[in-house]
């Protein structure tokens, strides 16, 4: 629960489907989010999704929103896009609910059977639908321009705002990369070897080994920006996500091991990747330009730059809560619906 406005009687689930997770929140304040590995077991989705929707007993209706069309299991984002509205209608129907509707990039929603034929105006909308809502809700403070960093565990968007709406003509991730808004950089599942090409090691760089040997979640979690999960072994190598085989998963990037690297000095490795994704962000962020509030979401803000405080900032987590600003484009769809 969070410090949300008061919800109606009729009560609205919206439903964010990415490639590694599955998040919800209704309009009562409710939130989830359930790891799923999309790209592993696309044909359980609806299975998947009639579980989860059993803790949403009141909801009334179902709005959706998605990025998991781009899982590598889809040939193309069609493929991807109506496996998934396809899945999410089995879901609804098992669970005796009507039929869901679908969040597009041109701001509206739609039925499942328009979603089918307009399915590059649906890929990848969960992005546009956060943007919409941040754009409504802090439209006096972003009467002069702002900037919605939203920082995952894959992503990072920079969503240009003004005057209540999204100030950017882009809609898909071709036209958001190309323009700089969308930075493939996360807290999660990016791998060290895609950030960095060497790190410094006793007073000389070495050269990292171009393998997924470790991800951001082993640098974060070395640094003490996410928790340790020794029961969680959805990592790089397969092993616990805990301190120990984090450092190792880290020194295997320089050829190293346990061995030779302690957890010590596997935190001073992991800081020079933490600092260069940092980097990345802050040109990212440079490059759009403006100066306007920033208004910061998703559960990885540590790599949000620390030389841009002159900004004002707008936080999410402070705003609705941490739970819900991890799960912010569920819970922007389920508030956007008329």
């Amino acid at each position: 629960m969070s410090n949300l406005p008061p919800a109606s009687d009729a009560v609205t689930l919206g439903v964010d489907i990415g490639g590694a997770n599955l998040k919800y929140a209704d309009t009562q304040g409710h939130v989830s989010s359930v790891e799923f590995p999309l790209w592993m077991r696309p044909d359980d989705l609806a299975g998947q999704l009639k579980s989860d929707f059993a803790a949403y007993p009141d909801s009334s209706r179902v709005v959706v929103t998605m990025t998991g069309e781009l899982a590598d299991c889809f040939l193309d984002r069609c493929v991807g896009v109506q496996h998934i509205v396809d899945q999410v209608c089995r879901a609804a129907k098992q669970c005796g609910w009507s039929s869901p509707e679908f969040y597009a990039v041109d701001g509206q929603f739609h039925s499942a059977a328009w979603a089918m034929e307009h399915v590059d105006l649906v890929a990848a909308a969960n992005w546009h639908a956060l943007a919409h809502w941040v754009a409504r809700r802090f439209a006096p403070q972003l009467s002069g321009g702002g900037l919605l960093v939203d920082i995952g565990s894959t992503t990072t968007d920079l969503i240009p705002l003004g005057d209540g709406r999204i100030a950017t003509p882009s809609r898909t991730d071709f036209e958001r990369l190309s323009e700089g808004s969308l930075v493939y950089l996360g807290g999660g599942r990016t791998p060290v070897c895609a950030l960095v090409d060497h790190l410094d090691w006793q007073g000389r760089p070495v050269a990292v080994m171009r393998e997924v040997f470790a991800t951001m979640d082993d640098v974060r979690l070395l640094l003490g920006y996410q928790p340790s999960d020794a029961s969680d072994c959805r990592s790089a190598d397969g092993k616990p996500r805990d301190a120990f085989h984090a450092a190792n998963r880290i020194a295997r990037m320089i050829g190293l091991d346990h061995r030779t690297v302690d957890l010590e000095t596997a935190k001073r490795l992991a800081k020079q990747v933490h600092d260069q994704a940092r980097t990345l962000v802050a040109e990212a962020i440079a490059a759009l330009g403006g100066h306007g509030p920033l208004v910061v979401s998703g559960h990885c803000s540590d790599l949000l730059p620390t030389d841009i405080d002159s900004r004002q900032r707008i936080s999410l987590p402070a705003t609705l809560g941490e739970a819900v600003s991890r799960c912010a484009p569920a819970f922007a769809v389920a508030h956007l619906v008329g």
